[in-house]
Parts: C-alpha cells; structure tokens; sequence
C-alpha cells in the first residue's frame, strides 16, 4: 500500500501555459482500495492520509466516456486529421453547445489534454527550437468579454510580454505566436461571455471568423446556449457576420442525461463512477442501483450536478464512518440551485412507479 507519502496536488496558474501544460501532462496516483480491517490497521497519520487522497480522488473522479461523450470526441479527432488546408484557406471548427452543466468543458478538457500528451511524445526525442511548442492553447472567457479581452487572455495564455494596447496590436502579436510555436489545436470555453449585445456580438463574429482564417491551427469552442446567443443572432435574426461564422462551425448540442433512456445510458455512467470510488464498505449495485433514481432527481441528470453531488456524499460517508452511498445518506445532501426545481418535482414521487431510470424489465 501507498497511503503514507501522499501530498495533494499543487495549484498553479492554468490561465497561462506554463500551468495548464502542468495540469495537462500531470497523472494521477489512484489510490488504494482498502477494506476496513486494512484501514482500521493504519496508523493515524496514515488514515488521515489515505483520507486526504480519497478526498482529492473524489473531487475529480476519471472521466466517464459515455456514447454521446465518445461520438463527440471521434468528432474533434476526426476534424483535426481532416483540416489539411493552408493558413489561407478556410477551415471547419466545432462548437459543443447547450446548457450549462451537460459536460461541455469536461469533453473540451479531455480532448486538449490527450491531444497534449500525445503531441509531447511525439516531440519529445526532438531537438528544442529557438521558440517555445505549444501545440495545444486553452483559454476560457470571462464576463462581458469584448475583442480586446479575448485577445489580451490569448496573449496571457502564450505568456508574452505586454506589447500594444489596441486589439489589433495584441491580436498580430498573438497571431505570430501562433506560427512560432507551431499550434495545432485552438480552443475557447466559455463562448458565451464573449458580445453581450448586437453590436458587441456582431463584432465578435468577425473577430473569431478572422482568428480562423489567418491561423493554420483548428478552433474548437464551447459554451451554453450559444447559437441563441448575440454571437450569432440578432433580434430581427441572423445577421450576415454570424451567417459567415456558422457557415465554418460544425455544431453538437450537449443533452443531460434522460430518466427513461431506452440505452441504459444513465445506469451505465454510474456504474463507472462507482467502479472508481474509495470506499471502504461500497457494495457493487450500490451507486448505480439502489441510488440510481433519487441521484437523477437530485442532478436532473446533468454532468456538473453529477460530479459535486457524488463528491459530496463520498465526503460525508467517509467523515461520518458510513463509507458506503444510500439513497438516505444522498437524500440529506444540500444540492446545487440549478437542480433544485427538479429535484421538487421528482423527489415526491420517488419509488411510486411513476418513473425510475433502471432498465426496463428489472
């Protein structure tokens, strides 16, 4: 066993790529399965430990690589390998769409990262050039975000100094950068901050469709609800701008996940997670069967309400000695605000028969 020399992960800066390539090529140690004799046998200092990784384990269990998960990364594969064209010449881009807490980012992070880690195998036995590869660049907006802040955030990312003031200044220094350190792959989370209003979303249409067409890297994007958003329409509708840039972008709408999907999709997921939770006295079934219905009612089956919803009861299982997950241990969690009207209409009627998202038959 290996639960006396863990230390939690130290934060770094992901804004800028000296940190994110650190998150990106970092591995996790998956901590060790213990039964409760084994635990009970530790020292403290060595349950306090193991109880710091299964903590940390918790907060960001492995991605779960579900059907729409899998169709969608094939997707961004298959666009990088078949975006052969010059800098000069347009190139398709993708946008994961929908609302928030479906999984978007966590799809967006684990493409970038694997596509990180092979490109720094690739390079590896290379010798080191006069400027710095960065294949992969990754930046998320912020609120309200004009052309001048997306263009200042790209520069922070490329961690250049602070060289002009307009947007065209930063952005053709941002735009060198891109061919000096040979990037590959371009993304952009959060799309949704970006052109708060007609005007400012018209322009960042341009902005973006510009960045696509004088870069030889392919763009990938993601935020909530933004083919309704003023990036692409107008009131009196799409204006000639958005048409431009839709016209380039290969969109796929992010789904939650349905309480009577016929594909079991639902019950699968939580069996991955529960193959991944450290818990002392988890039984198989316990998770994605017994808990399946009241997890979904709690979450509206969305990803994010998901993940803090499971990292809240491994936490409180462990802290109260339960370490197991029970659909009353779950139903005494606080949940996120975003899941609440659901869980006031779903809760009430829970083991009723009205609905439930086991297999049909079971």
């Amino acid at each position: 066993m290996t639960v006396g020399d863990y230390e939690s992960p130290r934060i770094v800066d992901h804004r800028r790529h000296s940190g994110w390539s650190k998150l990106a090529g970092s591995t996790r140690r998956e901590p060790d399965q213990l039964t409760r004799t084994e635990y009970d046998a530790l020292s403290a200092s060595d349950r306090a430990n193991y109880d710091l990784e299964r903590s940390d384990w918790h907060a960001k269990l492995p991605f779960v690589h579900t059907s729409q998960a899998a169709g969608i990364l094939a997707a961004m594969n298959d666009l990088l390998v078949t975006n052969r064209q010059s800098a000069d010449d347009v190139k398709q881009a993708i946008l994961l769409d929908g609302r928030a807490g479906q999984g978007k980012s966590a799809i967006l992070k684990t493409f970038l990262y694997d596509r990180y880690r092979q490109y720094a195998g690739l390079h590896a036995a290379e010798p080191v050039r006069g400027s710095r590869r960065i294949d992969v660049v990754h930046v998320s907006m912020r609120s309200a975000t004009n052309e001048l802040g997306c263009a200042t955030r790209i520069r922070d990312f490329f961690e250049l100094p602070p060289r002009g003031r307009t947007e065209r200044e930063i952005t053709n220094q941002v735009i060198d950068a891109v061919y000096e350190c040979g990037v590959k792959v371009f993304a952009i989370d959060e799309l949704h901050f970006m052109g708060r209003s007609r005007i400012a979303g018209s322009r960042m249409s341009n902005y973006l469709k510009d960045l696509l067409n004088t870069t030889p890297c392919t763009f990938f994007f993601a935020g909530n609800n933004v083919r309704d958003s003023e990036v692409f329409t107008t009131p009196g509708g799409m204006d000639p701008a958005a048409e431009q840039f839709l016209s380039l972008m290969q969109v796929h709408e992010m789904r939650s996940f349905l309480a009577d999907d016929e594909s079991d999709e639902w019950v699968k997921t939580l069996m991955s997670l529960e193959q991944n939770l450290r818990l002392l006295d988890q039984q198989r079934g316990d998770l994605f069967w017994h808990c399946a219905d009241i997890v979904w009612a709690m979450t509206a089956g969305r990803w994010r309400s998901l993940a803090f919803l499971i990292n809240s009861a491994c936490s409180k299982a462990i802290r109260t000695g339960t370490e197991r997950l029970t659909p009353e241990l779950i139903g005494s969690l606080k949940i996120d605000a975003l899941a609440e009207p659901t869980a006031r209409k779903y809760l009430p009627t829970l083991g009723t028969g009205a609905w439930t998202t086991r297999p049909k038959g079971a």
